[in-house]
């Protein structure tokens, strides 16, 4: 038997809330993901693909606060993107756990949505901003290595200019 259920339509507010949120996520999931293959090309070799393989899937199911723990612990990054990973975790936190309940009462307000609207792009903005330091400072680390890194920083280059 079907049962009938009922849904309030999303007003333009919601809907525009609703994008937000998707590339909030979208862009804390990219960064998760740049970490997590940043710990892993720091810990091994291009030789130990298989090893590399196998960290990778266990990296990519640790927390992003457990992530960066290891990064620290670890020293996998310099300094200052461990601070700024460290002080982004809280706002990925709310992000991921509470901007949603966080004020309800508050949440048909037009400023509380502007509020809103404008921490969630700054969340976005950072995650973009983090995840490319962590692509800049892996072309680094390679270079170092001796590996010629000139066709990603084109791929890279391209995929931004276009």
């Amino acid at each position: 038997m079907a049962q009938n259920h009922r849904f309030k339509k999303a007003s333009q507010k919601e809907i525009s809330l609703y994008t937000l949120l998707g590339e909030s996520l979208c862009a804390v999931q990219i960064l998760e993901d740049a970490l997590s293959h940043s710990i892993v090309i720091k810990k091994t070799e291009p030789e130990q693909k298989k090893e590399a393989e196998r960290l990778l899937k266990k990296h990519q199911f640790y927390t992003f606060g457990k992530a960066i723990n290891i990064a620290i612990k670890e020293s996998l990054l310099p300094k200052p993107l461990e601070i700024e990973l460290s002080k982004f975790l809280d706002e990925r936190n709310w992000l991921i756990h509470d901007s949603i309940t966080d004020n309800k009462e508050k949440v048909r307000s037009d400023d509380y949505f502007s509020k809103l609207f404008e921490r969630i792009k700054t969340i976005t903005l950072k995650a973009h901003k983090l995840q490319i330091s962590i692509e800049q400072h892996l072309i680094e680390y390679a270079e170092k290595k001796g590996r010629d890194m000139s066709m990603v920083k084109s791929a890279i280059n391209r995929y931004y200019d276009s």
